[in-house]
């Protein structure tokens, strides 16, 4: 049996652990599937350039969720752990060349070490630490903010306080994104199902947030500048619900107009992320069949997950050799924003200096 074809098995699997009180989970997923649930916008047009093999996107999310449990660790870690194991993490995405797959590997890893600073909290514990490798400060804030929601149950003055204390100057932003994350993640769903048999999310863990009119009454809570990161985590985890991208966005477009742009931009993201063995193609096949902002996000999701990949391992888009007028429009477009990174000394959250109009 094929690695994609027993990682699919195993993702089926999760699926069919399902506990009776989580029924409805289940049949939301087997309506995605046949193609049942509720639709937003409705592209227009081939649909088929970003389209993966069944087994094939069910292997790379499984992956995924997998590589980032592998990261964490199920204890408190002490700071003089912590730093050499981020640092470990790194060094292996800097070996590994230009070979994506294996960079997003050690950024999934990374985070998920995150989390268990969130989850395990001691108070030695600081992201504030100068011997944080700089490339990694980033994601670890990500993972950090997925943690701290689970463990505060989403509490937003809480998570206010903790990120205004806790985060490293200029990094709470990426914090916010974390919880846009666990959002998603707390959902009934087969992704909820998944996370609880790889020891993400505890079985007996309680519901999120009311959900209601897309989070209103929680995302209130927050400015509209944090409300947009959490956007973007939701629909960064949204990427991985779906095994068809062009359906996780038609559900992005039927969320309240303007949560459109930062769902698809982290769609976009995640999808670069799971995908990444293949990112040259998606940049070529990056012009989707919806609507001109719609499809701007996309790309502009597209173009930032370039600039965060090069700000983890410098280098990359340097060697990177573009193919025809779309992606050669991407990757330039990465390069200047990974030039105004470094002129700021950070990447900004999950946002474009110069986005595609």
């Amino acid at each position: 049996m094929s690695d994609a074809t027993n990682a699919a098995s195993l993702f089926a699997k999760a699926i069919l652990t399902v506990s009776t009180n989580m029924q409805s989970g289940l049949i939301g997923a087997v309506s995605e599937i046949a193609g049942l649930s509720p639709r937003g916008q409705t592209p227009t047009g081939e649909t088929s350039g970003l389209s993966m093999p069944l087994a094939q996107c069910a292997a790379r999310r499984m992956t995924g969720v997998e590589t980032v449990a592998s990261g964490a660790f199920d204890r408190p870690v002490t700071q003089e752990e912590l730093i050499p194991q981020w640092s470990a993490y790194h060094a292996e995405a800097v070996s590994a060349g230009t070979e994506r797959a294996r960079i997003v590997a050690a950024l999934w890893k990374s985070e998920g070490l995150a989390t268990t600073v969130a989850k395990h909290r001691l108070s030695e514990n600081s992201l504030k630490d100068p011997a944080i490798p700089v490339e990694v400060r980033p994601v670890a804030h990500v993972g950090f903010g997925s943690g701290t929601a689970e463990r505060v149950g989403f509490d937003a003055a809480a998570l206010t306080t903790c990120f205004q204390s806790e985060c490293a100057p200029g990094y709470a932003e990426f914090a916010y994104e974390g919880v846009g994350a666990m959002l998603r993640a707390y959902e009934p769903g087969f992704l909820k199902l998944l996370a609880h048999t790889r020891g993400l999310i505890p079985f007996d863990a309680p519901a999120g947030p009311d959900s209601s009119g897309f989070f209103a009454t929680y995302l209130d809570q927050f400015p509209p500048h944090v409300q947009r990161l959490i956007a973007h985590g939701y629909g960064r985890i949204l990427a991985f619900s779906h095994m068809d991208v062009y359906r996780a966005i038609q559900d992005a477009t039927k969320l309240p107009e303007h949560r459109v742009e930062p769902v698809t931009h982290g769609i976009a993201f995640a999808f670069a992320m799971i995908n990444s063995a293949d990112l040259p193609m998606l940049l070529r096949r990056s012009d989707i069949p919806f609507e001109p902002q719609v499809r701007t996000a996309f790309q502009n999701g597209l173009t930032y997950s370039l600039t965060f990949l090069e700000w983890f391992v410098p280098g990359l888009l340097a060697s990177w050799q573009p193919y025809g007028a779309l992606e050669t429009s991407i990757v330039e477009h990465a390069r200047r924003e990974h030039g105004l990174a470094i002129g700021r000394g950070g990447p900004l959250a999950f946002r474009l200096a110069e986005p595609r109009m």
